[in-house]
């Protein structure tokens, strides 16, 4: 009984100390997706570093670009969010329903931030407005 307690407890101390893993990485390193994603909206040039985290059993992804853009990307290399901070998400980016919208609800504002949730997606705009969407689109409300 108290090897199997011994052990348990040495298995709970090696997953906790996994768990906070993070580390640079080299571009070329990301999943292909990621890479194409990147590619395509920014030059390679651009980026400052790329960090690979061990979360939740699987690693995730972050594109820092030397602007103060982030981009985190899930195991499979699929967006999760983009964050530029004060400057507009290039287009292309945000959902077209959800560009429309925002056009023309907020004809003077622009998407800085873009998070892509399992439930909903979320937008925030220039003028720190947070607007909720559905994943067809539809406006669901905003967040505080």
């Amino acid at each position: 009984m108290k090897k199997m307690m011994a052990l348990m407890a040495t298995l709970m101390i090696t997953l906790t100390a996994c768990a906070d893993r993070q580390q640079m990485i080299q571009f070329s390193e990301l999943p292909a997706e990621a890479q194409s994603f990147v590619q395509k909206y920014y030059n390679v040039s651009d980026i400052s570093y790329v960090e690979q985290e061990w979360d939740d059993m699987r690693y995730e992804y972050t594109v820092y670009l030397k602007n103060s853009t982030e981009m985190e990307f899930n195991h499979q290399g699929n967006l999760k969010s983009i964050d530029c901070k004060r400057s507009a998400i290039p287009e292309g980016i945000v959902s077209p329903a959800i560009a429309s919208y925002v056009k023309e609800h907020y004809p003077n504002d622009f998407v800085v931030e873009y998070v892509i949730d399992y439930r909903r997606l979320k937008v925030e705009l220039n003028n720190g407005w947070e607007l909720i969407f559905d994943h067809n689109g539809n406006f669901l409300g905003m967040d505080d």
